[in-house]
């Protein structure tokens, strides 16, 4: 079995798709923390434009695990690097071009493979893993993404400006939706939960709920 958890940054994603792993006991994959290590070693490896699909060739090794997903880069656990802007900007970028978002998709099945796993991601159910058991997209008003990052960033310690988090994120909204391949979009059998006004307890146990049904109609398997 499949799950695939997709939405934009701040909808709850990854505090829900952690959190069904851990219910599940399921290995658990985000791939937004894949992009972010790739557009780090991109970063490191001075690789633009139609030079990043050398990233491919460099040392990387990813572990998953219930509720976690770990990258290793040159023998040093790099997750505490990844959460800048810079780096989520340049991950956006690169997430552009078709043969790099081609080379990227290839390494997620292979990853996976025939592992049930709950994927977390913005596209996991639409190009990824289409024929995935179950597709949620959970989503939330920009207003409010911002302010969950906002929270966030300043719980870590970084103080950052409010404003600043909603205009990256309207940007990175508009980039993703208007791409020419694969736009961001929910899948056409995808479950959409609005988590605006809920809290991650109620999101949590409304997937577990979906995949109950599924199991009962014989759905999963």
């Amino acid at each position: 079995m499949k799950v695939t958890i997709d939405g934009p940054a701040g909808s709850g994603k990854s505090t829900v798709a952690k959190e069904v792993s851990r219910r599940l006991g399921f290995p658990y994959l985000n791939t937004g923390l894949l992009y972010r290590a790739f557009a780090y070693m991109c970063m490191s490896e001075g690789l633009k434009g139609e030079e990043v699909l050398k990233v491919f060739e460099k040392p990387i090794k990813v572990r998953l695990d219930i509720a976690t997903t770990e990258v290793f880069y040159g023998g040093e656990e790099i997750g505490q690097k990844l959460g800048s802007e810079e780096v989520g900007s340049i991950a956006s970028q690169i997430a552009t071009l078709p043969a790099f978002r081609e080379r990227i998709n290839q390494f997620f099945r292979a990853l996976v493979g025939e592992m049930q796993a709950v994927i977390e991601g913005r596209d996991a159910g639409t190009h990824i893993f289409p024929d995935a058991e179950l597709k949620i997209f959970l989503t939330a008003s920009a207003e409010e993404r911002a302010r969950r990052r906002w929270e966030q960033l300043r719980l870590e310690g970084i103080e950052v400006d409010y404003q600043e988090i909603l205009r990256a994120i309207l940007e990175r909204d508009e980039r993703d939706k208007n791409r020419p391949i694969y736009p961001f979009k929910p899948a056409e059998d995808a479950v959409l939960i609005d988590t605006t006004q809920m809290g991650i307890g109620e999101v949590v146990e409304k997937v577990l709920e979906l995949i109950k049904e599924r199991v009962l109609n014989g759905g999963l398997k």
